[in-house]
């Protein structure tokens, strides 16, 4: 098949398609520069604009963060004689002046688009000679990205110090419990008897895993954005490893357009938020259940819950009850950070900043939540006389019963639920507690029972006998809440 030769154009040609003055007309003017005009160049932008794309009242929260990390900048931009040494001395010195300012302010400044221009215009009066160096081999784009790193770093470690003092409280209540018969429950329903300390020790392990999802994303956030440019890197003799040591990073990283573009750190972080807000939520479930009428476990401080001004024993557990709904709030701050994250390019975004205000919110909830439930532990008192009845109600021991007929008479377990089974029903025909058979009636259905049996029909004597590592036993808890002890406190 051939081809048919085109004659291309010269490139003489090509020009005349343009005007004859060889300018561009007023049309391909405006379009290539996108309607800008240097009639406009300096036009402020309209006061419904700023307050609209404005972050200032999310990211004022950075400022402590925006000067640590930008002293640090301005340190090693002397030290590589990027900034003269005078002039860098003055925008420290500035910058300090400026954070003495700002920690007096209880509410953001109204002006302004971010906590950074607002920085820039301090430091523009107050130094002016300084400033014409403020924006020289740095970018705002990996400054907010640093600055929210070493926020989210400060986050986690007041988080660990909350855990730890809930999981601190949970250990006090449950050696005070080890005794305290407490009716453990399966499908809803009462199951066997335990140990009221066995079962809190349960939210102190769960804490422990929290805890460590949260060193987990701080090790791997650990990385310094700073000195990455506006995405590229710069062309400036930087030092970014000075300032990475100067702010406890473990190291730079490694790709400019991964560190100012992902934020993932964010997603795990509030994953690690969702993660404790599910326990502490559970928590808060638990002890509602065993505060309410039908149950009365535990009693409340007066300091603590709403009393009715009607009803006299009405006593209205209200914290309990936010924490289980804030946690629904924290779920819907992860979704939303997902959802941001999901489409957006490998470029810098304005979007990125319209993650903080959920990651904030999360964070202010959760360090809240744990503070109040932190309190709520260490101040409820427990109905011990309440919490054994209702642990020796139905039989509560039968499952202990077949265990044992198991072991002494070397039968299957089918046959031996069999042998509980008409023992529990003789029970009930003469309307008597399991313990209070005596061994006579016991060995209508199971001949080899001895003494010993008692040790499993009565419930204190029953937790006693669950000797496995991780069982109800009293020695065995003991052992777990010094060894939790070590680890966790």
């Amino acid at each position: 098949m051939a081809f048919k030769k085109v004659k291309l154009k010269k490139i003489e040609d090509l020009t005349s398609l343009s005007n004859d003055n060889s300018t561009l007309s007023f049309e391909e003017k405006d379009e290539f520069l996108n309607g800008f005009s240097l009639e406009n160049e300096n036009a402020a932008l309209d006061p419904k604009v700023l307050s609209y794309i404005s972050t200032l009242s999310d990211d004022y929260i950075l400022y402590p963060h925006a000067i640590e990390s930008l002293k640090a900048q301005f340190k090693m931009h002397v030290k590589r004689n990027i900034i003269p040494e005078l002039e860098g001395k003055q925008l420290i010195e500035v910058l300090n002046k400026i954070h003495k300012e700002l920690i007096g302010q209880k509410t953001p400044y109204t002006n302004g688009r971010s906590i950074y221009e607002l920085i820039a215009q301090k430091v523009k009066q107050m130094a002016p000679e300084a400033y014409k160096w403020y924006f020289i081999a740095r970018s705002e784009s990996s400054q907010n990205a640093g600055d929210m790193k070493l926020w989210v770093r400060n986050a986690i470690d007041v988080l660990d110090s909350s855990l730890q003092k809930l999981q601190s409280n949970l250990l006090d209540k449950s050696e005070e419990t080890v005794k305290t018969i407490f009716p453990a429950n399966a499908n809803s329903q009462l199951y066997q008897p335990s140990s009221f300390g066995h079962h809190l020790m349960a939210f102190v392990e769960m804490l422990g895993r929290d805890r460590s999802r949260f060193k987990d994303t701080r090790d791997r956030l650990n990385k310094s954005p700073f000195g990455s440019g506006e995405i590229v890197g710069n062309s400036f003799n930087i030092n970014r490893d000075m300032v990475a040591k100067a702010l406890s990073f473990d190291e730079s990283a490694s790709n400019s357009v991964d560190a100012i573009c992902s934020k993932d750190f964010l997603i795990e972080f509030a994953a690690s938020i969702a993660n404790a807000f599910s326990t502490i939520s559970r928590l808060a479930g638990e002890m509602i259940s065993w505060h309410s009428t039908r149950n009365r476990f535990i009693n409340f401080d007066s300091s603590i819950v709403l009393h009715s001004s009607v009803l006299p024993y009405k006593r209205d557990q209200l914290s309990l009850e936010s924490t289980r709904a804030k946690a629904s709030k924290a779920f819907g701050s992860l979704m939303t950070l997902l959802s941001m994250c999901k489409d957006l390019p490998l470029e810098y975004s304005e979007d990125y900043k319209q993650m903080m205000e959920p990651t904030f919110a999360a964070f202010k909830d959760l360090n809240d939540s744990l503070e109040v439930m932190a309190m709520m532990v260490s101040n409820f008192t427990i109905n011990r006389k309440i919490m054994k009845e209702a642990s020796c109600k139905h039989f509560s021991t039968a499952q202990d019963l077949v265990d044992w007929i198991v072991q002494k008479s070397q039968i299957t377990p089918d046959e031996a639920s069999k042998r509980a089974k008409n023992i529990i029903n003789y029970a009930i025909e003469k309307d008597k507690k399991l313990s209070l058979l005596e061994l006579d009636e016991i060995r209508k259905f199971e001949p080899l029972a001895d003494d010993d049996i008692y040790s499993v029909l009565i419930p204190s004597r029953a937790i006693i006998s669950r000797r496995s590592g991780n069982g109800s036993n009293h020695v065995q808890i003991k052992k777990s809440i010094r060894a939790a002890k070590r680890m966790y406190l």
